[in-house]
């Protein structure tokens, strides 16, 4: 007995342990995340949806980490938001992040650090969505606009498909921008 005990001792102190996170990150952030600003295309606010991407845009602002604020000037803008009636089947909405170099050229990245980023608002699939969705899905944008990937594994509004019918970000999520920031 005695060397069964002093086994399973030695081997709990050999395997190594690992710290668990679920959140995942792309790579990439935004230089000055508590000095963010947004714009909405008039394509979003003529469809009746600007109230759900002001929404978006400012739900992560709770984090002393975050402070975006709306502007009316595109120039100006850190997340542009559009809306398109092109009809993307299942995607309802995307967001594409950009690094501007010294000489102004402008980049696709993942994995950089971010000077601009689109979202955009399918329209077709976005309209059969219901108000907290809209939300949600919204936030989730913006969650990849700071640099936040899918997570499926735990609650989240990142996750790669459906929906949790919550419109406010979870622990996970909170936990993933506390990393990157």
């Amino acid at each position: 007995m005695r060397r069964l005990t002093f086994f399973v001792i030695i081997m709990l102190y050999l395997i190594p342990s690992s710290s668990v996170r679920a959140y995942e990150l792309f790579g990439g952030k935004y230089r000055n995340p508590n000095s963010l600003k947004y714009w909405i295309d008039s394509s979003v606010i003529n469809a009746g949806y600007e109230a759900r991407v002001v929404y978006g845009s400012e739900a992560f602002d709770s984090s002393p980490l975050i402070g975006t604020t709306r502007t009316y000037d595109a120039s100006q803008a850190n997340y542009k938001w559009w809306a398109s009636t092109k009809d993307m089947g299942s995607v309802v909405a995307d967001c594409i992040n950009y690094h501007v170099n010294w000489l102004g050229q402008v980049t696709a990245c993942w994995d950089c650090t971010y000077d601009k980023s689109q979202l955009r608002i399918y329209l077709p699939g976005f309209q059969k969505l219901s108000w907290v969705q809209t939300r949600e899905t919204t936030a989730h944008e913006v969650g990849h606009a700071l640099g936040l990937d899918h997570e499926d594994d735990v609650r989240a509004i990142m996750l790669s498909k459906g929906f949790l019918n919550d419109e406010y970000p979870q622990s996970d999520d909170w936990n993933g921008i506390n990393a990157i920031y």
